[in-house]
């Protein structure tokens, strides 16, 4: 069942009548955002248009085993005569590939499941009942009869994977398990997927996360850590972003009901994340502060330093855990 019906029809006449689409995702993108993002490229070049796939961050090593990852550009210069936004929702969790000057003029199609969502393009294809957009991005496909090579397969099937953390989420349904079931039967491996994608880590990565949980603090039913940039240095971490999987392990102690995780980037900034537990609700802490999500997990980026970010962040938290 599509939730507007209308909506997915004027995205497919626009699709099929763009010749130039710039296909863009989230900063700091995940599992999801790069999977839907090339998956996408991938079926609409098959169609016979020129995609560009564009983040303002490069996808992470560990999505190497995707067909294209390397090729995704933190510019978007060229011309375009549409643009699609993938797991996005909002206009500046584009970051600095989107210019007004240059993007504003164009029609865009806006494909994503976060019920944060402001429906911000031309065309927007929202649906937060789905487990991932890359299930929506599915869809979209087989509604235009596109063929699903196992490229696109593997693709998508990451971003499945990856936002259900491997079909654990409350947002797994059937229909997820029949999406992973089909993209399966096109080519894609799960068991190579679930490894790469969710199990592989760097060493930077393990030695940031133990260093993140030696330092993170409980205050009743709130866990969180910082992770500054002298801490990364003094580690040796190269990577300027990223917790290690730090948040996704807080919120996995008995005595947590909501995590966050506060990390400073090199130019100040403090991109934080959040999860919390059924029942418990963080998206709208990200929403309010700029940034977007799920019930479940969420995030946002504010301004340093990181005393200021943690004072503005914390205390809405425990509101939430009391107001739950």
């Amino acid at each position: 069942m599509l939730n507007n019906p209308s909506a997915w029809a004027e995205a497919e006449g626009l699709l099929r009548r763009a010749r130039y689409i710039l296909a863009v995702t989230h900063v700091s993108p995940d599992g999801d955002a790069i999977g839907s993002l090339l998956g996408f490229t991938h079926a609409l070049r098959g169609l016979g248009k020129t995609v560009t796939p564009a983040c303002q961050d490069p996808p992470h090593p560990r999505f190497d085993y995707l067909r294209g990852a390397r090729d995704v550009r933190q510019s978007a210069e060229g011309h375009f005569d549409l643009l699609v936004a993938l797991d996005t929702s909002d206009l500046a969790r584009l970051g600095t590939i989107f210019l007004p000057a240059q993007h504003g003029h164009l029609p865009m199609i806006v494909i994503d499941h976060h019920v944060t969502n402001l429906n911000f393009g031309t065309v927007n294809i929202v649906e937060p009942a789905a487990s991932s957009t890359a299930e929506i991005v599915l869809k979209l496909l087989k509604r235009m009869a596109l063929p699903i090579t196992p490229d696109i397969a593997s693709a998508l099937l990451t971003g499945v994977i990856t936002d259900t953390l491997g079909f654990r989420t409350s947002n797994t349904t059937s229909s997820t398990l029949a999406t992973a079931v089909e993209l399966m039967q096109h080519g894609a491996s799960l068991s190579e997927i679930i490894r790469q994608a969710l199990v592989m880590r760097s060493f930077d990565s393990l030695r940031l996360l133990g260093a993140g949980l030696s330092n993170a603090k409980l205050e009743g039913r709130l866990a969180y850590a910082t992770l500054s940039q002298k801490l990364r240095q003094e580690l040796g971490v190269k990577e300027e972003r990223g917790d290690g999987g730090l948040v996704g392990t807080l919120i996995t102690a008995y005595e947590v009901d909501v995590a966050a995780v506060f990390v400073e980037l090199t130019n100040g900034e403090i991109e934080v994340g959040l999860r919390a537990q059924p029942g418990f609700d963080v998206s709208q802490v990200a929403l309010e502060l700029g940034g977007g999500g799920h019930a479940a997990a969420a995030g946002c980026t504010l301004p340093g330093p990181m005393r200021d970010a943690v004072n503005r962040v914390i205390p809405r938290l425990k509101q939430v855990i009391r107001e739950a």
